[in-house]
């Protein structure tokens, strides 16, 4: 049952036109630690999967002046998942291409120094200056939306590689390696069903304390893609298959270090459920009152959901909404017209996402016929 809130909250827009501004993903806070820069992506057009050619700028929104100011550009982006932008203490990282390889780079907005790290980050740990890096020029050959544009063709990947897969970064040093292969991951999981598939990884998250990693692994069909879901330790040990082939999995979050929450249909609908890291231990949540998938987050101090939905209905409105967990009370924030253009390679996902106190929520939007970031003040 959706119900009136019991505080206030407040809608701006953060960014302004003539440019698009978005930063492309969710569960992941885009606010410096003063809460008055956020990451984001400036770019010309929006209306067609970026090619190798297109160029964004790479940069800060400061939250009063509603400013965005440029620090970089790159190509390595998409409109989907942006260029995986993340705050390492006083340092902000994005992918970039040297010549034909993909690294990051960690750029220091005060002094404008940038370091290069050797991969191109996925996922950053909470706890410790490392994070897992994928090949997402790969990851373009196997699944476009989720991938960065190359001259790159499709029969020059091996569809199961041992040289590819989850890079563990060294963000201090910059250096890489190799951690978990795709192809000891597909060993591992012993399902004929996806042998000699493209296969790729992807949605790569560390736990709440940095000793766990969750991704997917997926296999290119006729029809689609088979999806799986695994946790590992971030030094490759300790693999476990959560959830086989044959399932559908698409959206998650850590609640703690052990406690996991997935959209699939593992008990028979697709819902969200919570289980134990290695436990299998399936408990649906929020059925009937949450949607059935979405960009689910929980808020840092782990009380309340927030979860957007892809646009609906004829109005084709895509909602975006608080869930109190102990409650079981949905709280839609707002509704926002997504044209029917905005649709596939080119959509425009709210994507939401926390502040680090909790106090604020952005999201990604083309309601307004541009694609920009709003920013939600919770009071």
């Amino acid at each position: 049952m959706t119900i009136t809130p019991k505080f206030s909250y407040n809608l701006h827009r953060l960014s302004s036109t003539p440019k698009h501004h978005f930063y492309g993903y969710y569960g992941i806070n885009p606010w410096d630690k003063l809460n008055r820069d956020h990451l984001a992506l400036e770019t010309n057009t929006h209306t067609h999967r970026p090619r190798p050619s297109d160029i964004a700028k790479v940069g800060l929104i400061n939250r009063e002046a509603k400013i965005f100011t440029p620090y970089a550009t790159t190509s390595a982006y998409n409109l989907q998942q942006g260029s995986m932008l993340h705050w390492v203490d006083e340092e902000f990282t994005y992918n970039d291409w040297e010549d034909s390889m993909l690294v990051s780079r960690a750029l220091n907005p005060s002094t404008q120094k940038t370091r290069t790290i050797q991969g191109a980050i996925a996922a950053v740990s909470p706890k410790s200056k490392i994070a897992i890096g994928l090949n997402y020029q790969r990851m373009a050959l196997c699944r476009k939306v989720v991938g960065y544009a190359s001259e790159l063709e499709p029969s020059e990947i091996n569809n199961q590689p041992e040289d590819d897969g989850l890079f563990l970064l060294n963000l201090q040093d910059g250096t890489s390696k190799l951690v978990l292969s795709i192809a000891d991951v597909i060993s591992t999981a012993k399902d004929d069903k996806v042998l000699e598939g493209r296969t790729w990884f992807n949605h790569v998250l560390f736990n709440t304390d940095g000793t766990r990693v969750l991704f997917f692994c997926r296999v290119r069909q006729d029809n689609g893609f088979y999806s799986s879901l695994w946790t590992v330790n971030p030094d490759g040990t300790d693999l476990e298959m959560q959830i086989p082939f044959g399932y559908r999995v698409s959206h998650f979050d850590w609640k703690t270090p052990t406690q996991i929450l997935v959209s699939s249909d593992i008990v028979n609908e697709m819902g969200f459920v919570e289980f134990t890291d290695g436990m299998r231990d399936f408990k649906p949540i929020g059925r009937g009152v949450l949607p059935n998938d979405g960009h689910a987050s929980f808020s840092p101090d782990r009380q309340w959901l927030l979860c957007d939905t892809y646009p609906r209905g004829a109005e084709r409105l895509a909602e975006l909404m608080l869930y109190n967990i102990a409650e079981n009370r949905l709280i839609i924030l707002g509704k926002f017209h997504h044209d029917k253009q905005f649709s596939g390679d080119i959509r425009c996902d709210l994507h939401p996402r926390w502040s680090a106190d909790g106090k604020t929520i952005t999201f990604d939007s083309v309601h307004e016929d541009s694609r920009q970031i709003y920013c939600i003040e919770l009071t």
